[in-house]
């Protein structure tokens, strides 16, 4: 289809030989319409399958709590640690039984994104709760704001 439509673009004579120039140019400009009719309409059903991130919350057994745990004042740490796990999730509280963390997207302001943490991030452990830490993203500056909240132990050094 795409070399019949090249051919006929470039004005190379396939088919349409025995037809006028006007039928030749409404059947082009029908075949050009078409194709990005269908383009654009792959790219909006790409885009409805994407979702945003608070849509694609981990149901589990148990009920997930919403919840902004603060340091409490005990466990208090103020240590500077590296994590070593990829695509690591920040919790709103200590455990997987809290929602992920989420941030709005900085180029598209109706989409969320799930605040990740990856290798070799420097982050701030303000405090622990058993095998839980929270933190602020320390390096690279731009998840200073959107990245804190709580991660298991295990994944930082």
């Amino acid at each position: 289809m795409f070399a019949l439509l090249i051919r006929v673009v470039k004005h190379q004579p396939l088919m349409f030989s025995k037809l006028s120039q006007s039928y030749q140019f409404w059947i082009t400009l029908a075949l050009v319409v078409t194709v990005h009719l269908l383009v654009i309409f792959l790219a909006l059903m790409d885009y409805q399958t994407m979702g945003p991130a608070s849509s694609k919350k981990d149901v589990t057994e148990t009920e997930l709590v919403e919840s902004d745990s603060p340091c409490d004042g005990k466990d208090l740490t103020g240590k500077k640690k590296e994590v070593v796990g990829d695509r690591v999730n920040l919790r709103v509280g200590p455990g997987t039984k809290f929602e992920k963390v989420t941030y709005v997207n900085p180029n598209d302001s109706d989409q969320e994104l799930v605040a990740r943490l990856e290798s070799g991030m420097r982050v701030l452990e303000q405090c622990i709760s058993g095998d839980w830490a929270r933190v602020m993203v320390d390096r690279p500056a731009r998840y200073k704001e959107s990245h804190q909240g709580w991660v298991a132990r295990e994944y930082l050094r």
